[in-house]
């Protein structure tokens, strides 16, 4: 049995059929993949295939040390062809004796500088490590997931290998309270809140940078409110801001003077206006949001007062999509 000291994780399984052993220097190969139909969550709705590419490194090492470096593979790109998935590139099969660990990450960012996501320098020894800044366009923000291996070994037959993938932010979504007048929520903007770090594959969560001041991340749903809306009727919650107007925030423990503000439309004895409300996103229920986590919060808007509840779903509805590479 081989072991390494990086925590593994377990839930949305990508699975790689990988390498015979082959001369090193026989002609290079791309690995194909192929995908099952099982959902994974994306922007807090389950998506039956992933929608964008995967980004993969690979460590060789040998039996008994523990993974240094990406010197295998590193971001290597997963794309889809046809029915399946090819890396882009190809890759001769590692040597005999040797052990192998895959990392990936989604969806795949290119290390030009002008994505969201910088993954550490391959000459960087230790696990996968990435540093994201959150858009401030809820529209653009990633669902970011990681996983990895097990640790195999290069004389085996490595065929239906699994690569776990996780949810590593929280989800935050907005639905209808008891709201006692018509109008129209105009906007959603969560301030003064952490929107860069970084993350290692396996740690238990982020390590938070940067200032949290004029931080805003804003949704803009143009909801209508028809009328009186109460929590407890049975059509009462509406959706406000989901699916792709889930915010995918850090985790984090929220900040004391992080805050919600709602631009609510109404007209009030005979004015229309645009009436901004605003409320402490700290509370003692939840002073923190967890990775893989969905945070529902029910807004409502009483004598033009915000006032919320909040539920907390896990991220992971259960299912699974299998990877299949062939080497």
């Amino acid at each position: 049995m081989r072991i390494h000291l990086w925590p593994v994780a377990i839930s949305a399984f990508l699975m790689l059929s990988a390498c015979s052993r082959e001369d090193p220097a026989a002609p290079l190969k791309k690995w194909t993949f192929r995908f099952s139909t099982d959902a994974v969550a994306v922007k807090g709705a389950p998506e039956y295939e992933l929608s964008r590419s995967v980004g993969m490194s690979a460590y060789l090492f040998d039996d008994g040390a523990q993974p240094a470096l990406p010197g295998y593979m590193w971001n290597g790109e997963v794309v889809r062809k046809g029915a399946g998935w090819n890396t882009a590139g190809s890759y001769a099969s590692p040597a005999a004796g040797k052990s192998i660990l895959f990392q990936a990450y989604y969806p795949f960012c290119p290390q030009d500088d002008t994505g969201p996501v910088r993954l550490a320098d391959s000459s960087v020894p230790g696990p996968l490590t990435l540093e994201y800044v959150v858009p401030s366009d809820v529209s653009d923000q990633l669902d970011l997931m990681t996983g990895e291996s097990d640790v195999l070994s290069t004389d085996e037959e490595l065929e239906d290998v699994a690569v776990t993938l996780h949810h590593r932010l929280s989800a935050i979504q907005f639905v209808t309270g008891d709201i006692g007048l018509a109008g129209t929520i105009r906007s959603i903007s969560l301030k003064n809140l952490y929107g860069q770090g970084s993350y290692r594959q396996g740690d238990a969560g982020w390590t938070l940078s940067g200032q949290t001041e004029g931080v805003c991340f804003t949704v803009r749903p143009g909801f209508v409110v028809d009328g009186v809306t109460l929590a407890g009727d049975p059509d009462g919650r509406k959706t406000v801001a989901g699916g792709e107007d889930t915010f995918l925030l850090l985790p984090q423990a929220i900040p004391d003077e992080a805050r919600m503000v709602i631009e609510f439309e109404a007209t009030v004895d005979g004015v229309t206006a645009v009436h901004t409300l605003e409320a402490k996103l700290k509370s003692r229920s939840i002073p923190e949001w967890q990775m893989g986590k969905i945070y529902t919060y029910q807004i409502s808007v009483v004598s033009l007062a915000l006032e919320y509840e909040t539920f907390i779903n896990d991220w992971e509805p259960g299912g699974v999509t299998d990877v299949h590479i062939s080497f």
